[in-house]
């Protein structure tokens, strides 16, 4: 069976003819398409596992809050929903943007992202159910050394001492976690430029929707801020400090160290990404700030 003829048979399931498929990128496990149906709209389908109804449930809270992809439907292994109009902000930053539109954009995003934080749940961890049941699971902290090392040391790119050193700089600060054990609140949890779509509306750049919901779980929402700031490189000047201050005025929850406590959060991020094939650009880059930290320390968020 032919890509289209699969796509053509599932969506005809549920209702829709298709003319035409074509394939996204974006989703770490999850094979995208966007779709033009008889009727000229276009939708997204997106191949999953028994996963597919958590994450259309979580699109579902999460739209309460925040602007995300309308649910069409959701089977077994898959899930349609709308096709947000507009580019990611990674195509927006790498075509350029003027400073005082960035500044609005980003505390705008800032804002949002604290939104996603107003959601809660029962205790930490990752959901179970279409439901948003969630699963018993250890307390951050307690993941975040042995993570690390486990991820760094299969990974292929670090020598034995090395690693010794990551995970050296992850003992180290484990103990800034433990306020935020107990922490349960939407976290996005791949919260960085292609995932977030903007366009422009009546001369300003405003945020469209948040996308690719598959890593979402309760916990603690520094984690999308560490997250975002990851690659502070590949930011316009001021954009991060604009984003940062959104945030921090608007979050239901901020801690004294919160800033610091992001970027231990992303240690564990880090560490999977750096965990994928020498090759892959994602995985370079984060090679690339394990190492830096590791020489030079966790730098400051912004």
């Amino acid at each position: 069976m032919t890509d289209l003829s699969r796509i053509a048979a599932i969506m005809s399931d549920i209702g829709i003819s298709v003319t035409s498929a074509q394939a996204l990128s974006g989703g770490h496990s999850r094979e995208t398409w966007l779709v033009t149906c008889a009727d000229n709209r276009r939708v997204v389908l997106r191949f999953g596992d028994a996963r597919s109804h958590i994450e259309a449930a979580i699109l579902n809270r999460a739209k309460t809050v925040v602007p995300v992809p309308e649910v069409i439907a959701c089977g077994v292994g898959f899930l349609v929903s709308e096709f947000v109009e507009g580019q990611t902000l990674e195509e927006l930053l790498r075509t350029g943007i003027a400073a005082g539109e960035g500044e609005a954009l980003a505390a705008q995003l800032g804002q949002s992202v604290a939104a996603i934080g107003t959601v809660a749940f029962d205790r930490p961890g990752f959901f179970t159910d279409g439901d948003l049941s969630v699963g018993k699971t250890l307390p951050q902290a307690h993941q975040l050394a042995s993570l690390c090392t486990e991820w760094l040391g299969k990974s292929g790119r670090f020598t034995s001492s090395e690693v010794a050193g990551w995970n050296e700089l992850c003992t180290q600060n484990f103990e800034i976690l433990a306020p935020l054990n107990q922490i349960s609140r939407l976290v996005h949890s791949d919260m960085n430029p292609k995932n977030i779509i903007v366009n422009r509306v009546d001369g300003r750049w405003k945020l469209k929707a948040f996308i690719d919901w598959e890593f979402a779980h309760s916990g603690c929402p520094f984690a999308d801020v560490g997250n975002f700031c990851r690659f502070a490189s590949e930011y316009p000047q001021g954009f991060l400090h604009s984003f940062v201050k959104a945030f921090e005025d608007a979050a239901p929850l901020i801690t004294e160290d919160w800033q610091q406590q992001a970027r231990v959060l992303d240690m564990i991020a880090l560490s999977d990404l750096a965990s994928r094939p020498v090759g892959h650009v994602v995985g370079d880059k984060a090679e690339a700030l394990i190492r830096s930290w590791s020489a030079s320390g966790i730098p400051p968020l912004v």
